[in-house]
């Protein structure tokens, strides 16, 4: 599976905001880490979440617009700024790319030059650092702080119902999550027989189902509301509950999510 971009956003416009997430959205990819309809709000909006690309929309207001890259610039050096505008003339790109921003697009935005514009920010390293001694890869926290080890995806997989899978995978999912400057989520795949919720003492207000129906809209503040956390520190999000409920999950969406737990 591929790495997920996470996106932050902020656009005061309705349209072009929806426009854009739509874009998103609609992208395996890229994930909508958070938007914002106010430029002095954005600061708490990613301070709240862990955006790799921040994109800030400059038509609203401009000076406000250029003044925000300005500061995030400074305080989050890491943290790259894509900015995007109807107005694509040398001085309005010139003037985006003075204050800050390492990529400029024109509104609205065209899919294929979102990507390559994605790609070349992490063609550059933004967002990635590299493990000591040439160890694996890590991420930069999107603060400016110290890098964190890499997101990883363990698979728990039983030959056989009875032979302990689900108690290996929630006391490995309980280990991680107490550790310093960890957090862990365990997703049960046993879709029929799937008794995480049970061993961890759980009452799931949502699963596996219920984010799968809705997975078009899905981003990172929908999927954490969906999560059931234990006192642990270990979050779940558990199998169906009506077996009918098995046939909305699909492989695609099984990615999705994945990705942005990641």
């Amino acid at each position: 599976m591929k790495d997920v971009q996470r996106i932050a956003i902020v656009d005061p416009s309705d349209a072009t905001r929806e426009e854009l997430r739509q874009v998103l959205l609609g992208m395996d990819s890229l994930w909508l880490e958070a938007e914002c309809t106010r430029y002095e709000f954005f600061f708490d909006v990613i301070s709240q979440s862990s955006p790799d690309v921040v994109i800030v929309s400059l038509d609203s207001d401009q000076n406000k617009a250029l003044q925000l890259i300005g500061q995030l610039t400074q305080v989050n050096p890491d943290l790259p700024v894509l900015a995007v505008s109807a107005k694509g003339d040398g001085n309005a790109i010139l003037q985006a790319l003075r204050s800050g921003a390492k990529e400029f697009l024109t509104v609205p935005v065209v899919i294929e030059d979102l990507l390559k514009a994605l790609q070349r920010l992490r063609s550059l390293g933004h967002g990635l650092r590299p493990g000591p001694n040439g160890g694996p890869g890590y991420e930069t926290n999107g603060k400016g702080g110290a890098a964190t080890p890499k997101q990883q995806v363990i698979a728990v997989l039983g030959s056989r119902g009875g032979v302990g899978c689900t108690s290996i995978a929630v006391n490995l999912g309980a280990t991680l999550a107490q550790q310093a400057n960890h957090s862990a989520a365990l997703v049960d795949l046993d879709l029929a027989l799937g008794d995480a919720d049970v061993a961890l003492d759980l009452m799931a207000d949502y699963t596996l189902a219920d984010v799968a129906l809705n997975v078009e809209r899905l981003d990172m503040q929908f999927l954490r509301r969906s999560l059931s956390k234990h006192s642990c520190g270990l979050s779940l999000l558990p199998h169906p509950v009506q077996m009918e409920d098995i046939r909305l999950i699909r492989e695609d969406s099984l990615q999705r999510v994945i990705g942005l737990l990641r």
